[in-house]
């Protein structure tokens, strides 16, 4: 009856901030193309409380996650629900998915797992101090993503997302501006963290770092454009904060993944989040850079290739594409998502190049209400599962990467169940 009672209040209370925000909406957003609340300038950012399933207080014994997804956390409110969302979340999720199912020693206890050095997700996130971000928190911890490094800002909401679909399930957003999420600050941990991967990259030349314990490993930064919208206007600091992890960070750990939704980006703003500060000496390279179709047209024309085809979607013409574009943007490996038609990978080892197609799978029918929210981040985090800790192929990495973005591409929100995905899929997907 209790838990009735806090879930029938954690909706009432979501539907209440959607009808205030589209009734703002309805007289602002012609004119501005955004929701806009004044910044109060006595705004301040704490640090996750010690309810955290990993406190604060323990970062430093803590070993490292495996991967950190850095960026927005937000609810996404569709037709058939509300559901937690938000690109490096929604990643964060599905890594979780597929790292408990890992061949590895298994465990419900979050200390256990740590323990047995089984792979672990973060998210470095800023959610608001009400009800919203505090579900937030609890959903993101109860599906095994670790939240030791999520901040609280002390006056902007949680992020709400108001999607509208189009007739193929599609969506494009509708956001309150400025949210929690556009404040995420370079705090303590994250400078620490950064700082310690530096380090272990300068030594990891030395043979004794070979026989270094299990508990030290690279991590793998990932983020999207999209936390940046605001760039440094109306107090906003999650673009600071993306930057200095980008620039920060050690060569081959920064994954990239372009979300352009207009009119929340500038050219030169995700131009430079992808190459890395102009002003550095010697510019890092990305791992990987995600991209979809549209996406791939706009990043050629600002890149001033503007001799190639947009059609040009397969085979070598996909192929040069692919790679006039990775030396542009300064990346080792970039991913071109082609919707049902599958996706192409083309890698820089240091050796040689590879590129590597999937046509995609077959896909079960869509359930009612179904939409493709989600179905991207879903594919990025298979595709770093595979690539970066299990260490499998390209041809494998695609396969498995097509095989959950299809399913969640079929599915109702933006992270369902991986145990609910059809036997055909999730014999691909899972690496078991």
């Amino acid at each position: 009856m209790m838990l009735s009672s806090v879930l029938f209040f954690l909706l009432a209370t979501a539907i209440s901030k959607i009808q205030s925000a589209n009734a703002f909406a309805s007289s602002s957003f012609k004119k501005y193309g955004f929701q806009h609340r004044l910044a109060s300038s006595k705004a301040t950012v704490t640090l996750q409380s010690s309810t955290s399933s990993i406190s604060n207080n323990d970062s430093s014994s803590t070993p490292p996650p495996n991967v950190l997804c850095i960026g927005e956390t937000l609810w996404d409110s569709l037709p058939s629900g509300i559901f937690l969302g938000g690109a490096p979340s929604n990643v964060a999720v599905h890594l979780a998915y597929l790292f408990k199912n890992a061949p590895s020693a298994s465990s419900d206890n979050k200390a256990d797992e740590i323990n047995n050095n089984r792979p672990t997700v973060a998210v470095a996130t800023c959610l608001g101090k009400d009800q919203l971000g505090k579900e937030a928190q609890r959903r993101l911890a109860l599906n095994c993503v670790r939240t030791d490094y999520v901040q609280y800002h002390s006056e902007w909401e949680t992020g709400m997302a108001t999607a509208i679909l189009d007739s193929n399930g599609d969506a494009t957003y509708e956001f309150n501006t400025p949210a929690a999420w556009d404040g995420l600050c370079l705090d303590s941990y994250l400078k620490c963290l950064i700082q310690q991967r530096e380090e272990e990259q300068r030594t990891d030349s030395h043979e004794e770092e070979e026989e270094k314990d299990n508990e030290s490993h690279h991590v793998l930064f990932v983020m999207g454009t999209i936390a940046g919208r605001l760039d440094n206007d109306h107090g906003a600091t999650s673009l600071s904060t993306l930057m200095s992890v980008r620039n920060s960070a050690p060569e081959g750990t920064v994954v990239v993944d372009i979300n352009l939704r207009s009119p929340w980006y500038k050219e030169e703003t995700v131009l430079e989040l992808i190459r890395g500060s102009s002003e550095e000496k010697e510019k890092k390279k990305l791992a990987l850079l995600k991209v979809n179709e549209e996406e791939l047209v706009i990043l050629e024309r600002w890149c001033g290739n503007m001799d190639t085809n947009a059609d040009d979607l397969f085979g070598d013409a996909l192929k040069i594409r692919m790679e006039q574009l990775a030396q542009a943007l300064n990346t080792q490996r970039i991913c071109v998502t082609r919707g049902d038609k599958g996706a192409a990978l083309w890698c820089d080892n240091g050796i040689g190049a590879s590129f590597t197609e999937n046509s995609g799978c077959s896909l079960p029918n869509k359930k009612n209400g179904s939409d493709t929210v989600g179905a991207g981040d879903a594919f990025l985090a298979s595709l770093i599962n595979s690539l970066f800790i299990h260490g499998e192929t390209s041809e494998k990495a695609l396969e498995r990467a097509c095989a959950l973005g299809g399913y969640v591409a079929g599915c109702r929100g933006a992270t369902p169940a991986h145990g609910d995905a059809p036997d055909t899929l999730r014999n691909v997907f899972s690496i078991v």
